[in-house]
């Protein structure tokens, strides 16, 4: 059949057995500012109750995007909000507050402190579903996790919604767990606090993933972006363990030119760095790359010329965001470094990493989620990504903290499965799992390994054994693997 179209022309409506619509006109695509206010934001993208809201957490303990968005929604009158955000601290207590008036009724991504503590005694009618980062890329990609309204905070965005973390008052750092949300949630709200000239000179989120931009007057504080364990440890039986990390490495022949490292945030962990950063120095070592986390530890063994490469996911101190204004390196996003479903990551090439623990067992299981007594206080973050895809994963920890054992028959809750765990070093020594064979006959001769069983027993001589809990039936949370499979459930405490 043939047909006039809106040109004048003759077309065919049938080419090759396929129908083909006839053009019916065109109308010039001319350039409109995005930016609103964030509650007209929200009301542009539709929101219902229901809704599910994405958040990245990378300002941290000084985010203020999660606290003004849910107030809008409630002003707003919407309920039963699922919140995914990559991670969640102690400055959006107001949560507590948004879960008791309905407003928030499920959440899927981690959570720190008072919010967590507030759940583990009052669970959501659905439990609380943990990822590792990679797990949650990998979640949202394969709409395992659907978002509905996807909010990206910038420090620099420019009207059409082209942003970065990098730069601004409010700089923390490269944007690098929300690609996934932009790319793949039904709605995009930027927001920030600083409008730039178009087009914004870093681009981490494009216009095109773009529906609206949300100008604010403060997205938080990146003073507050160090929190909680990121911090070096000041003790001397902590630095301990943390140089004992290092001897192992040393031990096992990874201290190497070429090497490939990364480091946890926790205490011994950075510490377990600066040791590093010395051993190279002292066996006039270069490493390939530091991956990970920046922090003021790695930027100084960079400095040094210790290791070539920073290829990080996200920045741990404000010394770490202005060294990146200087020099940029090799940002990562979350899906480059840690997506198991991709086909290659950053992290696959890890020789080792140092992580950290509330608990350990016997069988190598680790718990970074609850404390011994059942409270949901930490997310998972890049521990099973890491632990998986390092040559050396090494667990480090007390025997004890004050009357708590920490290496233990069984965790409480396991975050990241024996499996893929290592080393456990301790005050007491170290442990290496036994199905590590080669990493025994490597280490044979130059430095000294006690049985995981004989730590679980110095653990409880010392503290009288582990606190007896009872749990209800009712669920607190669920920790997955990264492949989206089921790890294992938290439950309620009986009081």
């Amino acid at each position: 059949m043939k047909v006039k179209n809106s040109a004048g022309r003759i077309v065919e409506t049938e080419i090759a057995g396929k129908t083909i619509k006839p053009f019916a006109g065109a109308k010039k695509h001319t350039y409109n500012s995005k930016v609103i206010s964030l509650t007209e934001a929200l009301k542009k993208c539709g929101i219902k109750d229901g809704d599910t809201l994405s958040f990245h957490h990378q300002l941290r303990n000084g985010d203020n995007i999660i606290n003004m968005t849910l107030a809008a929604a409630r002003d707003l009158g919407i309920k039963n909000i699922r919140m995914a955000q990559t991670a969640m601290f102690n400055v959006c207590e107001p949560v507590i507050d948004f879960i008791k008036e309905g407003v928030v009724n499920r959440i899927e991504g981690s959570i720190n402190g008072i919010v967590g503590d507030y759940i583990s005694k009052n669970p959501l009618s659905f439990p609380v579903v943990l990822r590792s980062h990679g797990g949650r890329w990998a979640a949202i990609k394969t709409n395992e996790l659907h978002v509905d309204i996807a909010f990206i905070g910038a420090s620099a965005s420019d009207e059409c919604g082209n942003c970065t973390g990098i730069f601004g008052e409010s700089a923390f750092g490269p944007i690098s767990y929300s690609q996934v949300d932009a790319m793949h949630a039904d709605h995009v709200i930027v927001v920030t606090d600083n409008i730039v000239e178009y087009p914004c000179i870093q681009q981490e989120i494009q216009e095109r993933h773009v529906d609206c931009v949300a100008e604010v007057d403060k997205i938080g504080d990146p003073k507050n972006i160090t929190f909680g364990t990121t911090k070096i440890t000041e003790d001397p039986m902590k630095l301990q363990i943390a140089h004992d990390c290092v001897d192992l490495m040393d031990a096992a022949g990874l201290i190497k030119d070429g090497m490939i490292f990364q480091s946890g945030a926790g205490g011994i962990s950075l510490a377990a760095m600066k040791y590093l950063g010395e051993r190279l120095e002292e066996k006039d070592i270069v490493a390939s790359t530091a991956t990970g986390g920046l922090t003021k530890l790695i930027c100084d063994i960079y400095k040094a010329g210790r290791v070539k490469n920073i290829y990080y996911s996200q920045v741990f101190d404000d010394y770490s965001v202005k060294f990146i204004q200087e020099d940029l390196g090799l940002p990562a996003d979350i899906g480059h470094y840690a997506d198991p479903t991709s086909k290659g990551r950053t992290i696959d090439g890890l020789d080792t990493v140092v992580l950290g623990a509330t608990e350990v067992d016997v069988n190598f299981n680790v718990n970074v989620n609850t404390h011994s007594d059942g409270r949901l206080l930490h997310g998972i973050g890049g521990h099973q990504d890491t632990a998986a895809g390092s040559s050396l994963c090494i667990i480090s920890c007390p025997v004890f903290r004050k009357t708590t054992p920490i290496v233990r028959e069984k965790v409480t809750t396991i975050s990241t499965p024996g499996d893929v765990v290592d080393a456990i070093i301790t005050n007491e020594g170290i442990a290496i799992n036994p199905k590590r064979k080669d990493l025994l006959e490597k280490i044979k001769g130059k430095l000294d390994v006690v049985p995981i069983e004989d730590l679980k027993n110095t653990a409880y001589d010392a503290t009288g054994g582990p606190q007896e809990l009872e749990f209800t039936d009712e669920l607190v949370g669920i920790t997955k693997w990264f492949d989206g499979t089921i790890l294992d459930v938290i439950k309620k405490v009986k009081e």
